[in-house]
């Protein structure tokens, strides 16, 4: 399929080579997306950032680009504009040589580091755990072969600050964690990948960028295992330069939901969430993609936080507006793919190309009603305004969903969540929306409980057994797994009660669920192994190698 993209982006944004780069493949369940450390949401070859597999082995594409617009009006009327969403130049603000990198770490093996901690030492250091770039961490260099930036008192990777000394030290029991502004509490998904790149849009403001890309995994049906989060952490390294008095930002988000040729978008502006769905109930394999073939899923995208404008307080989400692939059907000129910088930014306004009005009614162009988000609520509505209802052309859409103009200045420090998720138990490929609108709601929920995603929340489901919480390990248990290292059959020894076990290899991935204490390693390649053991008295986690 071709793809327009202005060369003008490639001049406004300083941009990492793709060759070379540190890529790494990030899956929950059935979903799988790449992450670059120049920040693109891209693979190391190919076009498809996000896709999902089929029961055949076959992914399907889920989404060409995705990430964030910024664009600003200066004091003197000038308009700036840049883009993750094809990467920007990797490493920190302060130039640090080998900083081309992602670095991962899992809830179990933050659980094991607790675990070894229990004494007050550490006397097996997780890699993953000492290699993470935390602020001062003085195992870094022997971990990683290069130096943390100096100088910067933000920016780098977060971390529970177990001594609370400000710094980062793994050997006094510190750990990685997600940090999310107003949650006080430390939040450990399933697993976390985190890089950090700048972006140069002019006017005096480069802006670094941190990237966080986690997951939850969970031993129940739960939305969860259907979603992938991206949490950008934004700071502006302006200098000298005044604040940027009109700055919007917004969430790019090209889809392609199996073939192309039949997509159709929708939005839940009271959810801050836009989606995808298929025209029709049969999604066909075209351009040498893999389509989802009959009862297509949706595909969701939510924003949970986004930049912070005049006395701290949030700013709204603005507009939701698609364009179209003017390749794919025939749409005006007006409603295609933006080539220039006032194109840009009109798009971040929630207009459209030419800087004519979104309106109510067909695609949204050219009618007197005025709108600010596209396509709203559920595809099939007496009197309501959707793609589906209208009639509109199938094709290739992208979408911005963009936040209200504010005053950037100097220094400012701003967060920006998203998450990804697909719906697919709908009996057809309507009735997915309305699946996908329920599923949204139970993610917000579990954002609007700071992720504590294994506490007992009234209405949510439960989501168990990958140690995701901060459950305290048990201190007086006496747990031991023989013989270790093991081949064909392990069996763990306790006088407590064994509810489950649940071993993760050293990815972090579940490798086995066993009922009680005998463990069938049969099937499973050697190597080191975390046995995650829950009792009546509480949880233990334990390493096991498998020769």
């Amino acid at each position: 399929m071709a793809r327009f993209y202005a060369s003008l982006v490639l001049l406004l944004v300083i941009t990492g080579a793709a060759a070379g780069q540190n890529v790494l493949e990030i899956r929950n369940n059935n979903l799988r997306v790449f992450l670059r450390s120049d920040g693109a949401l891209l693979p190391p070859a190919g076009i498809h950032g996000f896709d999902y597999e089929l029961p055949d082995g076959a992914f399907a594409p889920l989404i060409h680009y995705t990430g964030l617009w910024f664009g600003a009006h200066d004091g003197g009327g000038n308009l700036y504009y840049a883009t993750t969403h094809q990467g920007g130049n990797p490493g920190p603000f302060n130039p640090t040589p080998g900083f081309d990198k992602v670095w991962q770490v899992t809830a179990a093996q933050i659980a094991a580091h607790r675990q070894d901690f229990e004494d007050g030492q550490i006397n097996s250091p997780v890699p993953a755990v000492y290699a993470w770039p935390g602020r001062g961490n003085p195992f870094f260099f022997d971990y990683n072969g290069f130096e943390l930036p100096s100088g910067l008192s933000a920016g780098l990777a977060p971390f529970w600050d177990e001594d609370s000394d400000g710094i980062y030290n793994p050997s006094n029991g510190d750990y990685p964690v997600l940090e999310i502004r107003n949650c006080n509490l430390p939040i450990i998904p399933t697993q976390m990948n985190w890089t950090v790149f700048t972006l140069s849009p002019g006017a005096g403001h480069p802006l670094e960028i941190s990237l966080n890309v986690f997951y939850f995994d969970c031993a129940e049906a739960n939305p969860l295992r259907e979603s992938i989060f991206t949490h950008y952490k934004i700071i502006d390294r302006a200098d000298f330069a005044g604040p940027l008095p009109e700055t919007r930002w917004g969430l790019f988000t090209d889809a392609d939901l199996g073939c192309p040729l039949d997509d159709y978008i929708g939005s839940f502006p009271e959810r801050a969430s836009a989606y995808i769905y298929n025209s029709d109930n049969n999604d066909e394999n075209c351009f040498g993609l893999s389509g989802f073939g009959t009862n297509p899923p949706a595909l969701g995208i939510d924003i949970y936080r986004g930049p912070l404008g005049a006395m701290a307080q949030e700013v709204p989400l603005a507009s939701i507006i698609p364009f179209f692939n003017p390749t794919i059907g025939s749409f005006p000129q007006g409603v295609t793919d933006p080539n220039t910088l006032p194109e840009y930014f009109n798009y971040l306004q929630g207009k459209w190309r030419d800087g004519s009005p979104l309106t109510e009614g067909g695609i949204g162009y050219g009618g007197s009603e005025p709108a600010a988000f596209a396509f709203p609520g559920l595809p099939e509505q007496d009197g309501g305004w959707t793609e589906w209802e209208a009639g509109n052309p199938e094709g290739d859409r992208r979408v911005v969903m963009s936040f209200d103009a504010f005053e950037l200045f100097p220094g400012a420090v701003n967060e920006f969540i998203a998450g990804y998720t697909v719906h697919r138990e709908g009996e057809n490929h309507l009735a997915q929306a309305a699946g996908l609108r329920g599923q949204l709601d139970v993610l917000q929920a579990y954002f609007d409980n700071c992720l504590q995603v294994n506490s007992d929340i009234p209405g949510l489901p439960p989501c168990t057994e990958v140690m995701t919480g901060l459950e305290e390990p048990s201190r007086d248990m006496e747990l031991a797994i023989v013989p270790n290292p093991a081949q064909g059959i392990a069996y763990v020894k306790t006088e407590a009660a064994i509810e489950r076990i649940v071993l993760f290899d050293a990815t972090g991935r579940q490798a086995l669920i066993a009922e009680g204490g005998v463990l069938d390693l049969s099937r499973l390649p050697a190597g080191l192994y975390f046995a995650h053991v829950r009792t009546k008295e509480g949880i233990a986690v334990r390493k096991l190698v498998v020769d």
